[in-house]
């Protein structure tokens, strides 16, 4: 997929997800319980965008590939999205590691 199509794709889908509710609430369970899990991604590639800011990023978690936007010093840009990108799966499974 070229950075141009990922960038539209990206866009496309934040206007989408704009109307959603907060992404921080409590989606269920005892309230102020802690995560089920806490872990690191597997990896994380940066592309630069076009201005250079919000870069692109690809991370894999746990074998699955997902595309959102980055700083590209490692920080998140303000309301970036996470969104699922199943082409990047092979990818992503062949940067797992073991164990």
């Amino acid at each position: 997929m070229s950075v141009k199509k990922l960038s539209g794709l990206c866009v496309a889908l934040a206007l989408v997800l704009a109307g959603c509710s907060d992404q921080l609430e409590d989606r269920g369970g005892t309230e102020g319980a802690p995560p089920d899990f806490i872990g690191d991604v597997d990896y994380v590639e940066v592309f630069r965008n076009a201005d250079a800011f919000p870069n692109i990023a690809r991370a894999c978690v746990q074998g699955l590939g997902f595309a959102t936007t980055s700083t590209g010093r490692g920080e998140s840009s303000v309301g970036g999205p996470l969104v699922r990108v199943p082409e990047w799966d092979a990818f992503c499974a062949s940067k797992r590691p073991p164990g």
